[in-house]
């Protein structure tokens, strides 16, 4: 695992800021590093080298998971911004959640932004999820795909309304779940680690529980019609896709999440 000091980059107006998010998190949070973290896997080398290039031109550094990977990519090496991460033998593959890897070995605040790779995201983006961060005081986790479960869910999959990220949003709205690969988040705000989950093939379910369990909202952005773009979708290893042919486990984790916190919910009460 090859995990790096940071150093903040950012230091934009602050105009917009005020005293509340300074006396809690101690540092502004437009001076704070911009920190990407990614998953991806050999299958994924050309759908990454699409996605690659704008996201790198927003961060001031980008963690790799290369889960299923025995060696780092030649296009990864000695990119001054890139931080590869390889799976330590004997230890189990952290998956998709591998994008979420370098968050708990940072030990300075920063703004993490997680990303997919399989989706092309505009040059703007940061900015705007920054922008949405700031409305929110930045103590929620923000974010563009979202799902809000019925009450009492009973299906991880179909007993959903979803958002998807490829939709326009004329307002922000609260939702139970963010995806995982286009949500952002200060880091004094949310605090896991994912070395202690019990499941790393459904990051965006132990993401709502992490949040539900701290009290963090989860807030689906506004934008226009195809501010992201799929470069992909339902990819024969996606795991999505398999969790559409069978969501068992999920939805048992999901009604045992809603037992212990029945009231936590968009659509309860």
């Amino acid at each position: 695992m090859r995990l790096n000091a940071l150093s903040p980059s950012h230091k934009q107006s602050t105009a917009a800021y005020n005293g509340p998010e300074r006396a809690r998190f101690g540092m502004l949070p437009s001076m704070l590093p911009r920190i990407g973290g990614m998953a991806t896997m050999p299958t994924r080398a050309a759908s990454l080298k699409q996605a690659l290039p704008s996201i790198l031109a927003q961060v001031d550094r980008l963690y790799i998971y290369l889960d299923k990977h025995a060696s780092v990519p030649p296009d990864l090496v000695g990119h001054d911004k890139i931080v590869p991460i390889l799976p330590t033998p004997g230890d189990p593959s952290f998956m998709s959640s591998g994008k979420l890897l370098a968050i708990s070995a940072h030990r300075e605040p920063c703004l993490y932004f997680a990303f997919d790779d399989d989706i092309t995201y505009p040059p703007d983006y940061v900015n705007h999820m920054v922008a949405a961060l700031r409305r929110h005081r930045f103590q929620a986790v923000v974010g563009m795909h979202g799902a809000a479960f019925n009450i009492p869910p009973m299906s991880y999959t179909k007993d959903r309304k979803v958002i998807h990220f490829q939709q326009a949003r004329q307002l922000d709205v609260f939702v139970d779940e963010l995806g995982t690969g286009t949500f952002a988040f200060h880091s004094e705000c949310l605090k896991f680690d994912i070395r202690q989950w019990e499941h790393h093939d459904m990051d965006d379910l132990m993401m709502m529980i992490e949040c539900i369990r701290q009290g963090v909202p989860r807030v689906s952005v506004r934008r226009p019609q195809n501010y992201l773009l799929a470069i992909e979708q339902y990819q024969v290893d996606s795991l999505h896709r398999a969790s559409l042919a069978d969501d068992s486990r999920q939805t048992a984790l999901l009604r045992a999440t809603y037992a212990c916190y029945p009231d936590d919910w968009f659509m309860a009460g």
